[in-house]
């Protein structure tokens, strides 16, 4: 079995890229010191540019690749090892996606994955910064998060796809999507991580990160003291922040990608009836994480 893909996976705005970051400093760099290009290593699975191989395979199909139905055909053939570029072992892979199977197709399997990395985030938080990165009022942020068919376009890197065809990821609702990666099928070494841990008890999460590569994947990382001191301030918030304002992200799409970066931020920003209806929809997991 190839088992050539491992997953950093969570819902939008929930911690995804700093782990990213995290990640790439400690498999990428010999002294622990992060750079954006770094995260190379772990790009978006959901990229246009990824669809370009399937017009080869069935034209029709690709100029419909806007329909789940569709798209869902082609999940696991796009992660084939031959069009992932891992030679051996695996590789670092991004992906929002929820873990379903729509249509009887699965998002992926056991064949292609290695294990994977679940970041968890306070629903409330997430409301406000999905609101500033998707440019959404907290009203239509708040109905985003709570809807069971929720989608969000593929990243836009350039493809042979017209134009006028936007591939959609099958986000759903924050619990579903909690649901689909920490209670699955998937017999493979999962670390699940809480943002709120990765910003306030970093050091901790990062040994955790370590103790977690070392223990399922027999990695052994040099220097590791130094790597974590470098690790914890090259992907410092303030850090993160002042490399998009020098050199801009790409993953930006409206606004600063790199915001605030810390929890109760909802305490000052929703109004009670907000609050009720994200707690109403969402108790049982928020009760899980220790978030209500």
């Amino acid at each position: 079995m190839d088992k050539h893909i491992f997953w950093i996976s969570s819902y939008p705005k929930s911690g995804n890229t700093l782990v990213r970051a995290m990640i790439s400093a400690l498999f990428f760099s010999k002294d622990g010191e992060f750079q954006l290009d770094q995260l190379k290593h772990s790009s978006q699975f959901e990229k246009r540019s990824r669809l370009n191989i399937l017009k080869n395979i069935n034209n029709e199909d690709f100029l419909n690749l806007d329909k789940l139905k569709i798209l869902s055909k082609y999940w696991l053939i796009l992660q084939d090892k031959k069009y992932m570029g891992v030679e051996k072992g695996f590789g670092f892979m991004k992906s929002h996606s929820c873990f379903v199977s729509l249509f009887n197709n699965w998002f992926t399997n056991s064949h292609n994955t290695a294990g994977y990395i679940y970041i968890v985030r306070d629903p409330r938080d997430i409301v406000i910064s999905w609101s500033n990165h998707a440019n959404l009022s907290y009203d239509e942020s708040i109905n985003f998060m709570i809807d069971f068919r929720s989608c969000i376009e593929w990243a836009q890197t350039k493809s042979l796809l017209p134009d006028n065809i936007k591939p959609q990821t099958f986000v759903s609702s924050w619990d579903e999507h909690v649901l689909s990666w920490t209670n699955n099928r998937l017999e493979v070494p999962k670390l699940i991580l809480k943002y709120e841990d990765l910003v306030y008890k970093k050091d901790e999460s990062l040994k955790l990160m370590m103790s977690f590569f070392e223990k399922n994947f027999n990695f052994k990382f040099d220097f590791a003291d130094q790597k974590i001191a470098n690790i914890l301030e090259t992907t410092s918030f303030n850090k993160l922040k002042s490399h998009e304002e020098k050199n801009g992200f790409a993953e930006a799409t409206s606004g600063a990608f790199f915001r605030k970066g810390i929890k109760n931020q909802w305490k000052h920003e929703l109004n009670v009836k907000q609050i009720k209806k994200i707690e109403n929809k969402f108790r049982d997991f928020m009760n899980k994480f220790g978030y209500y």
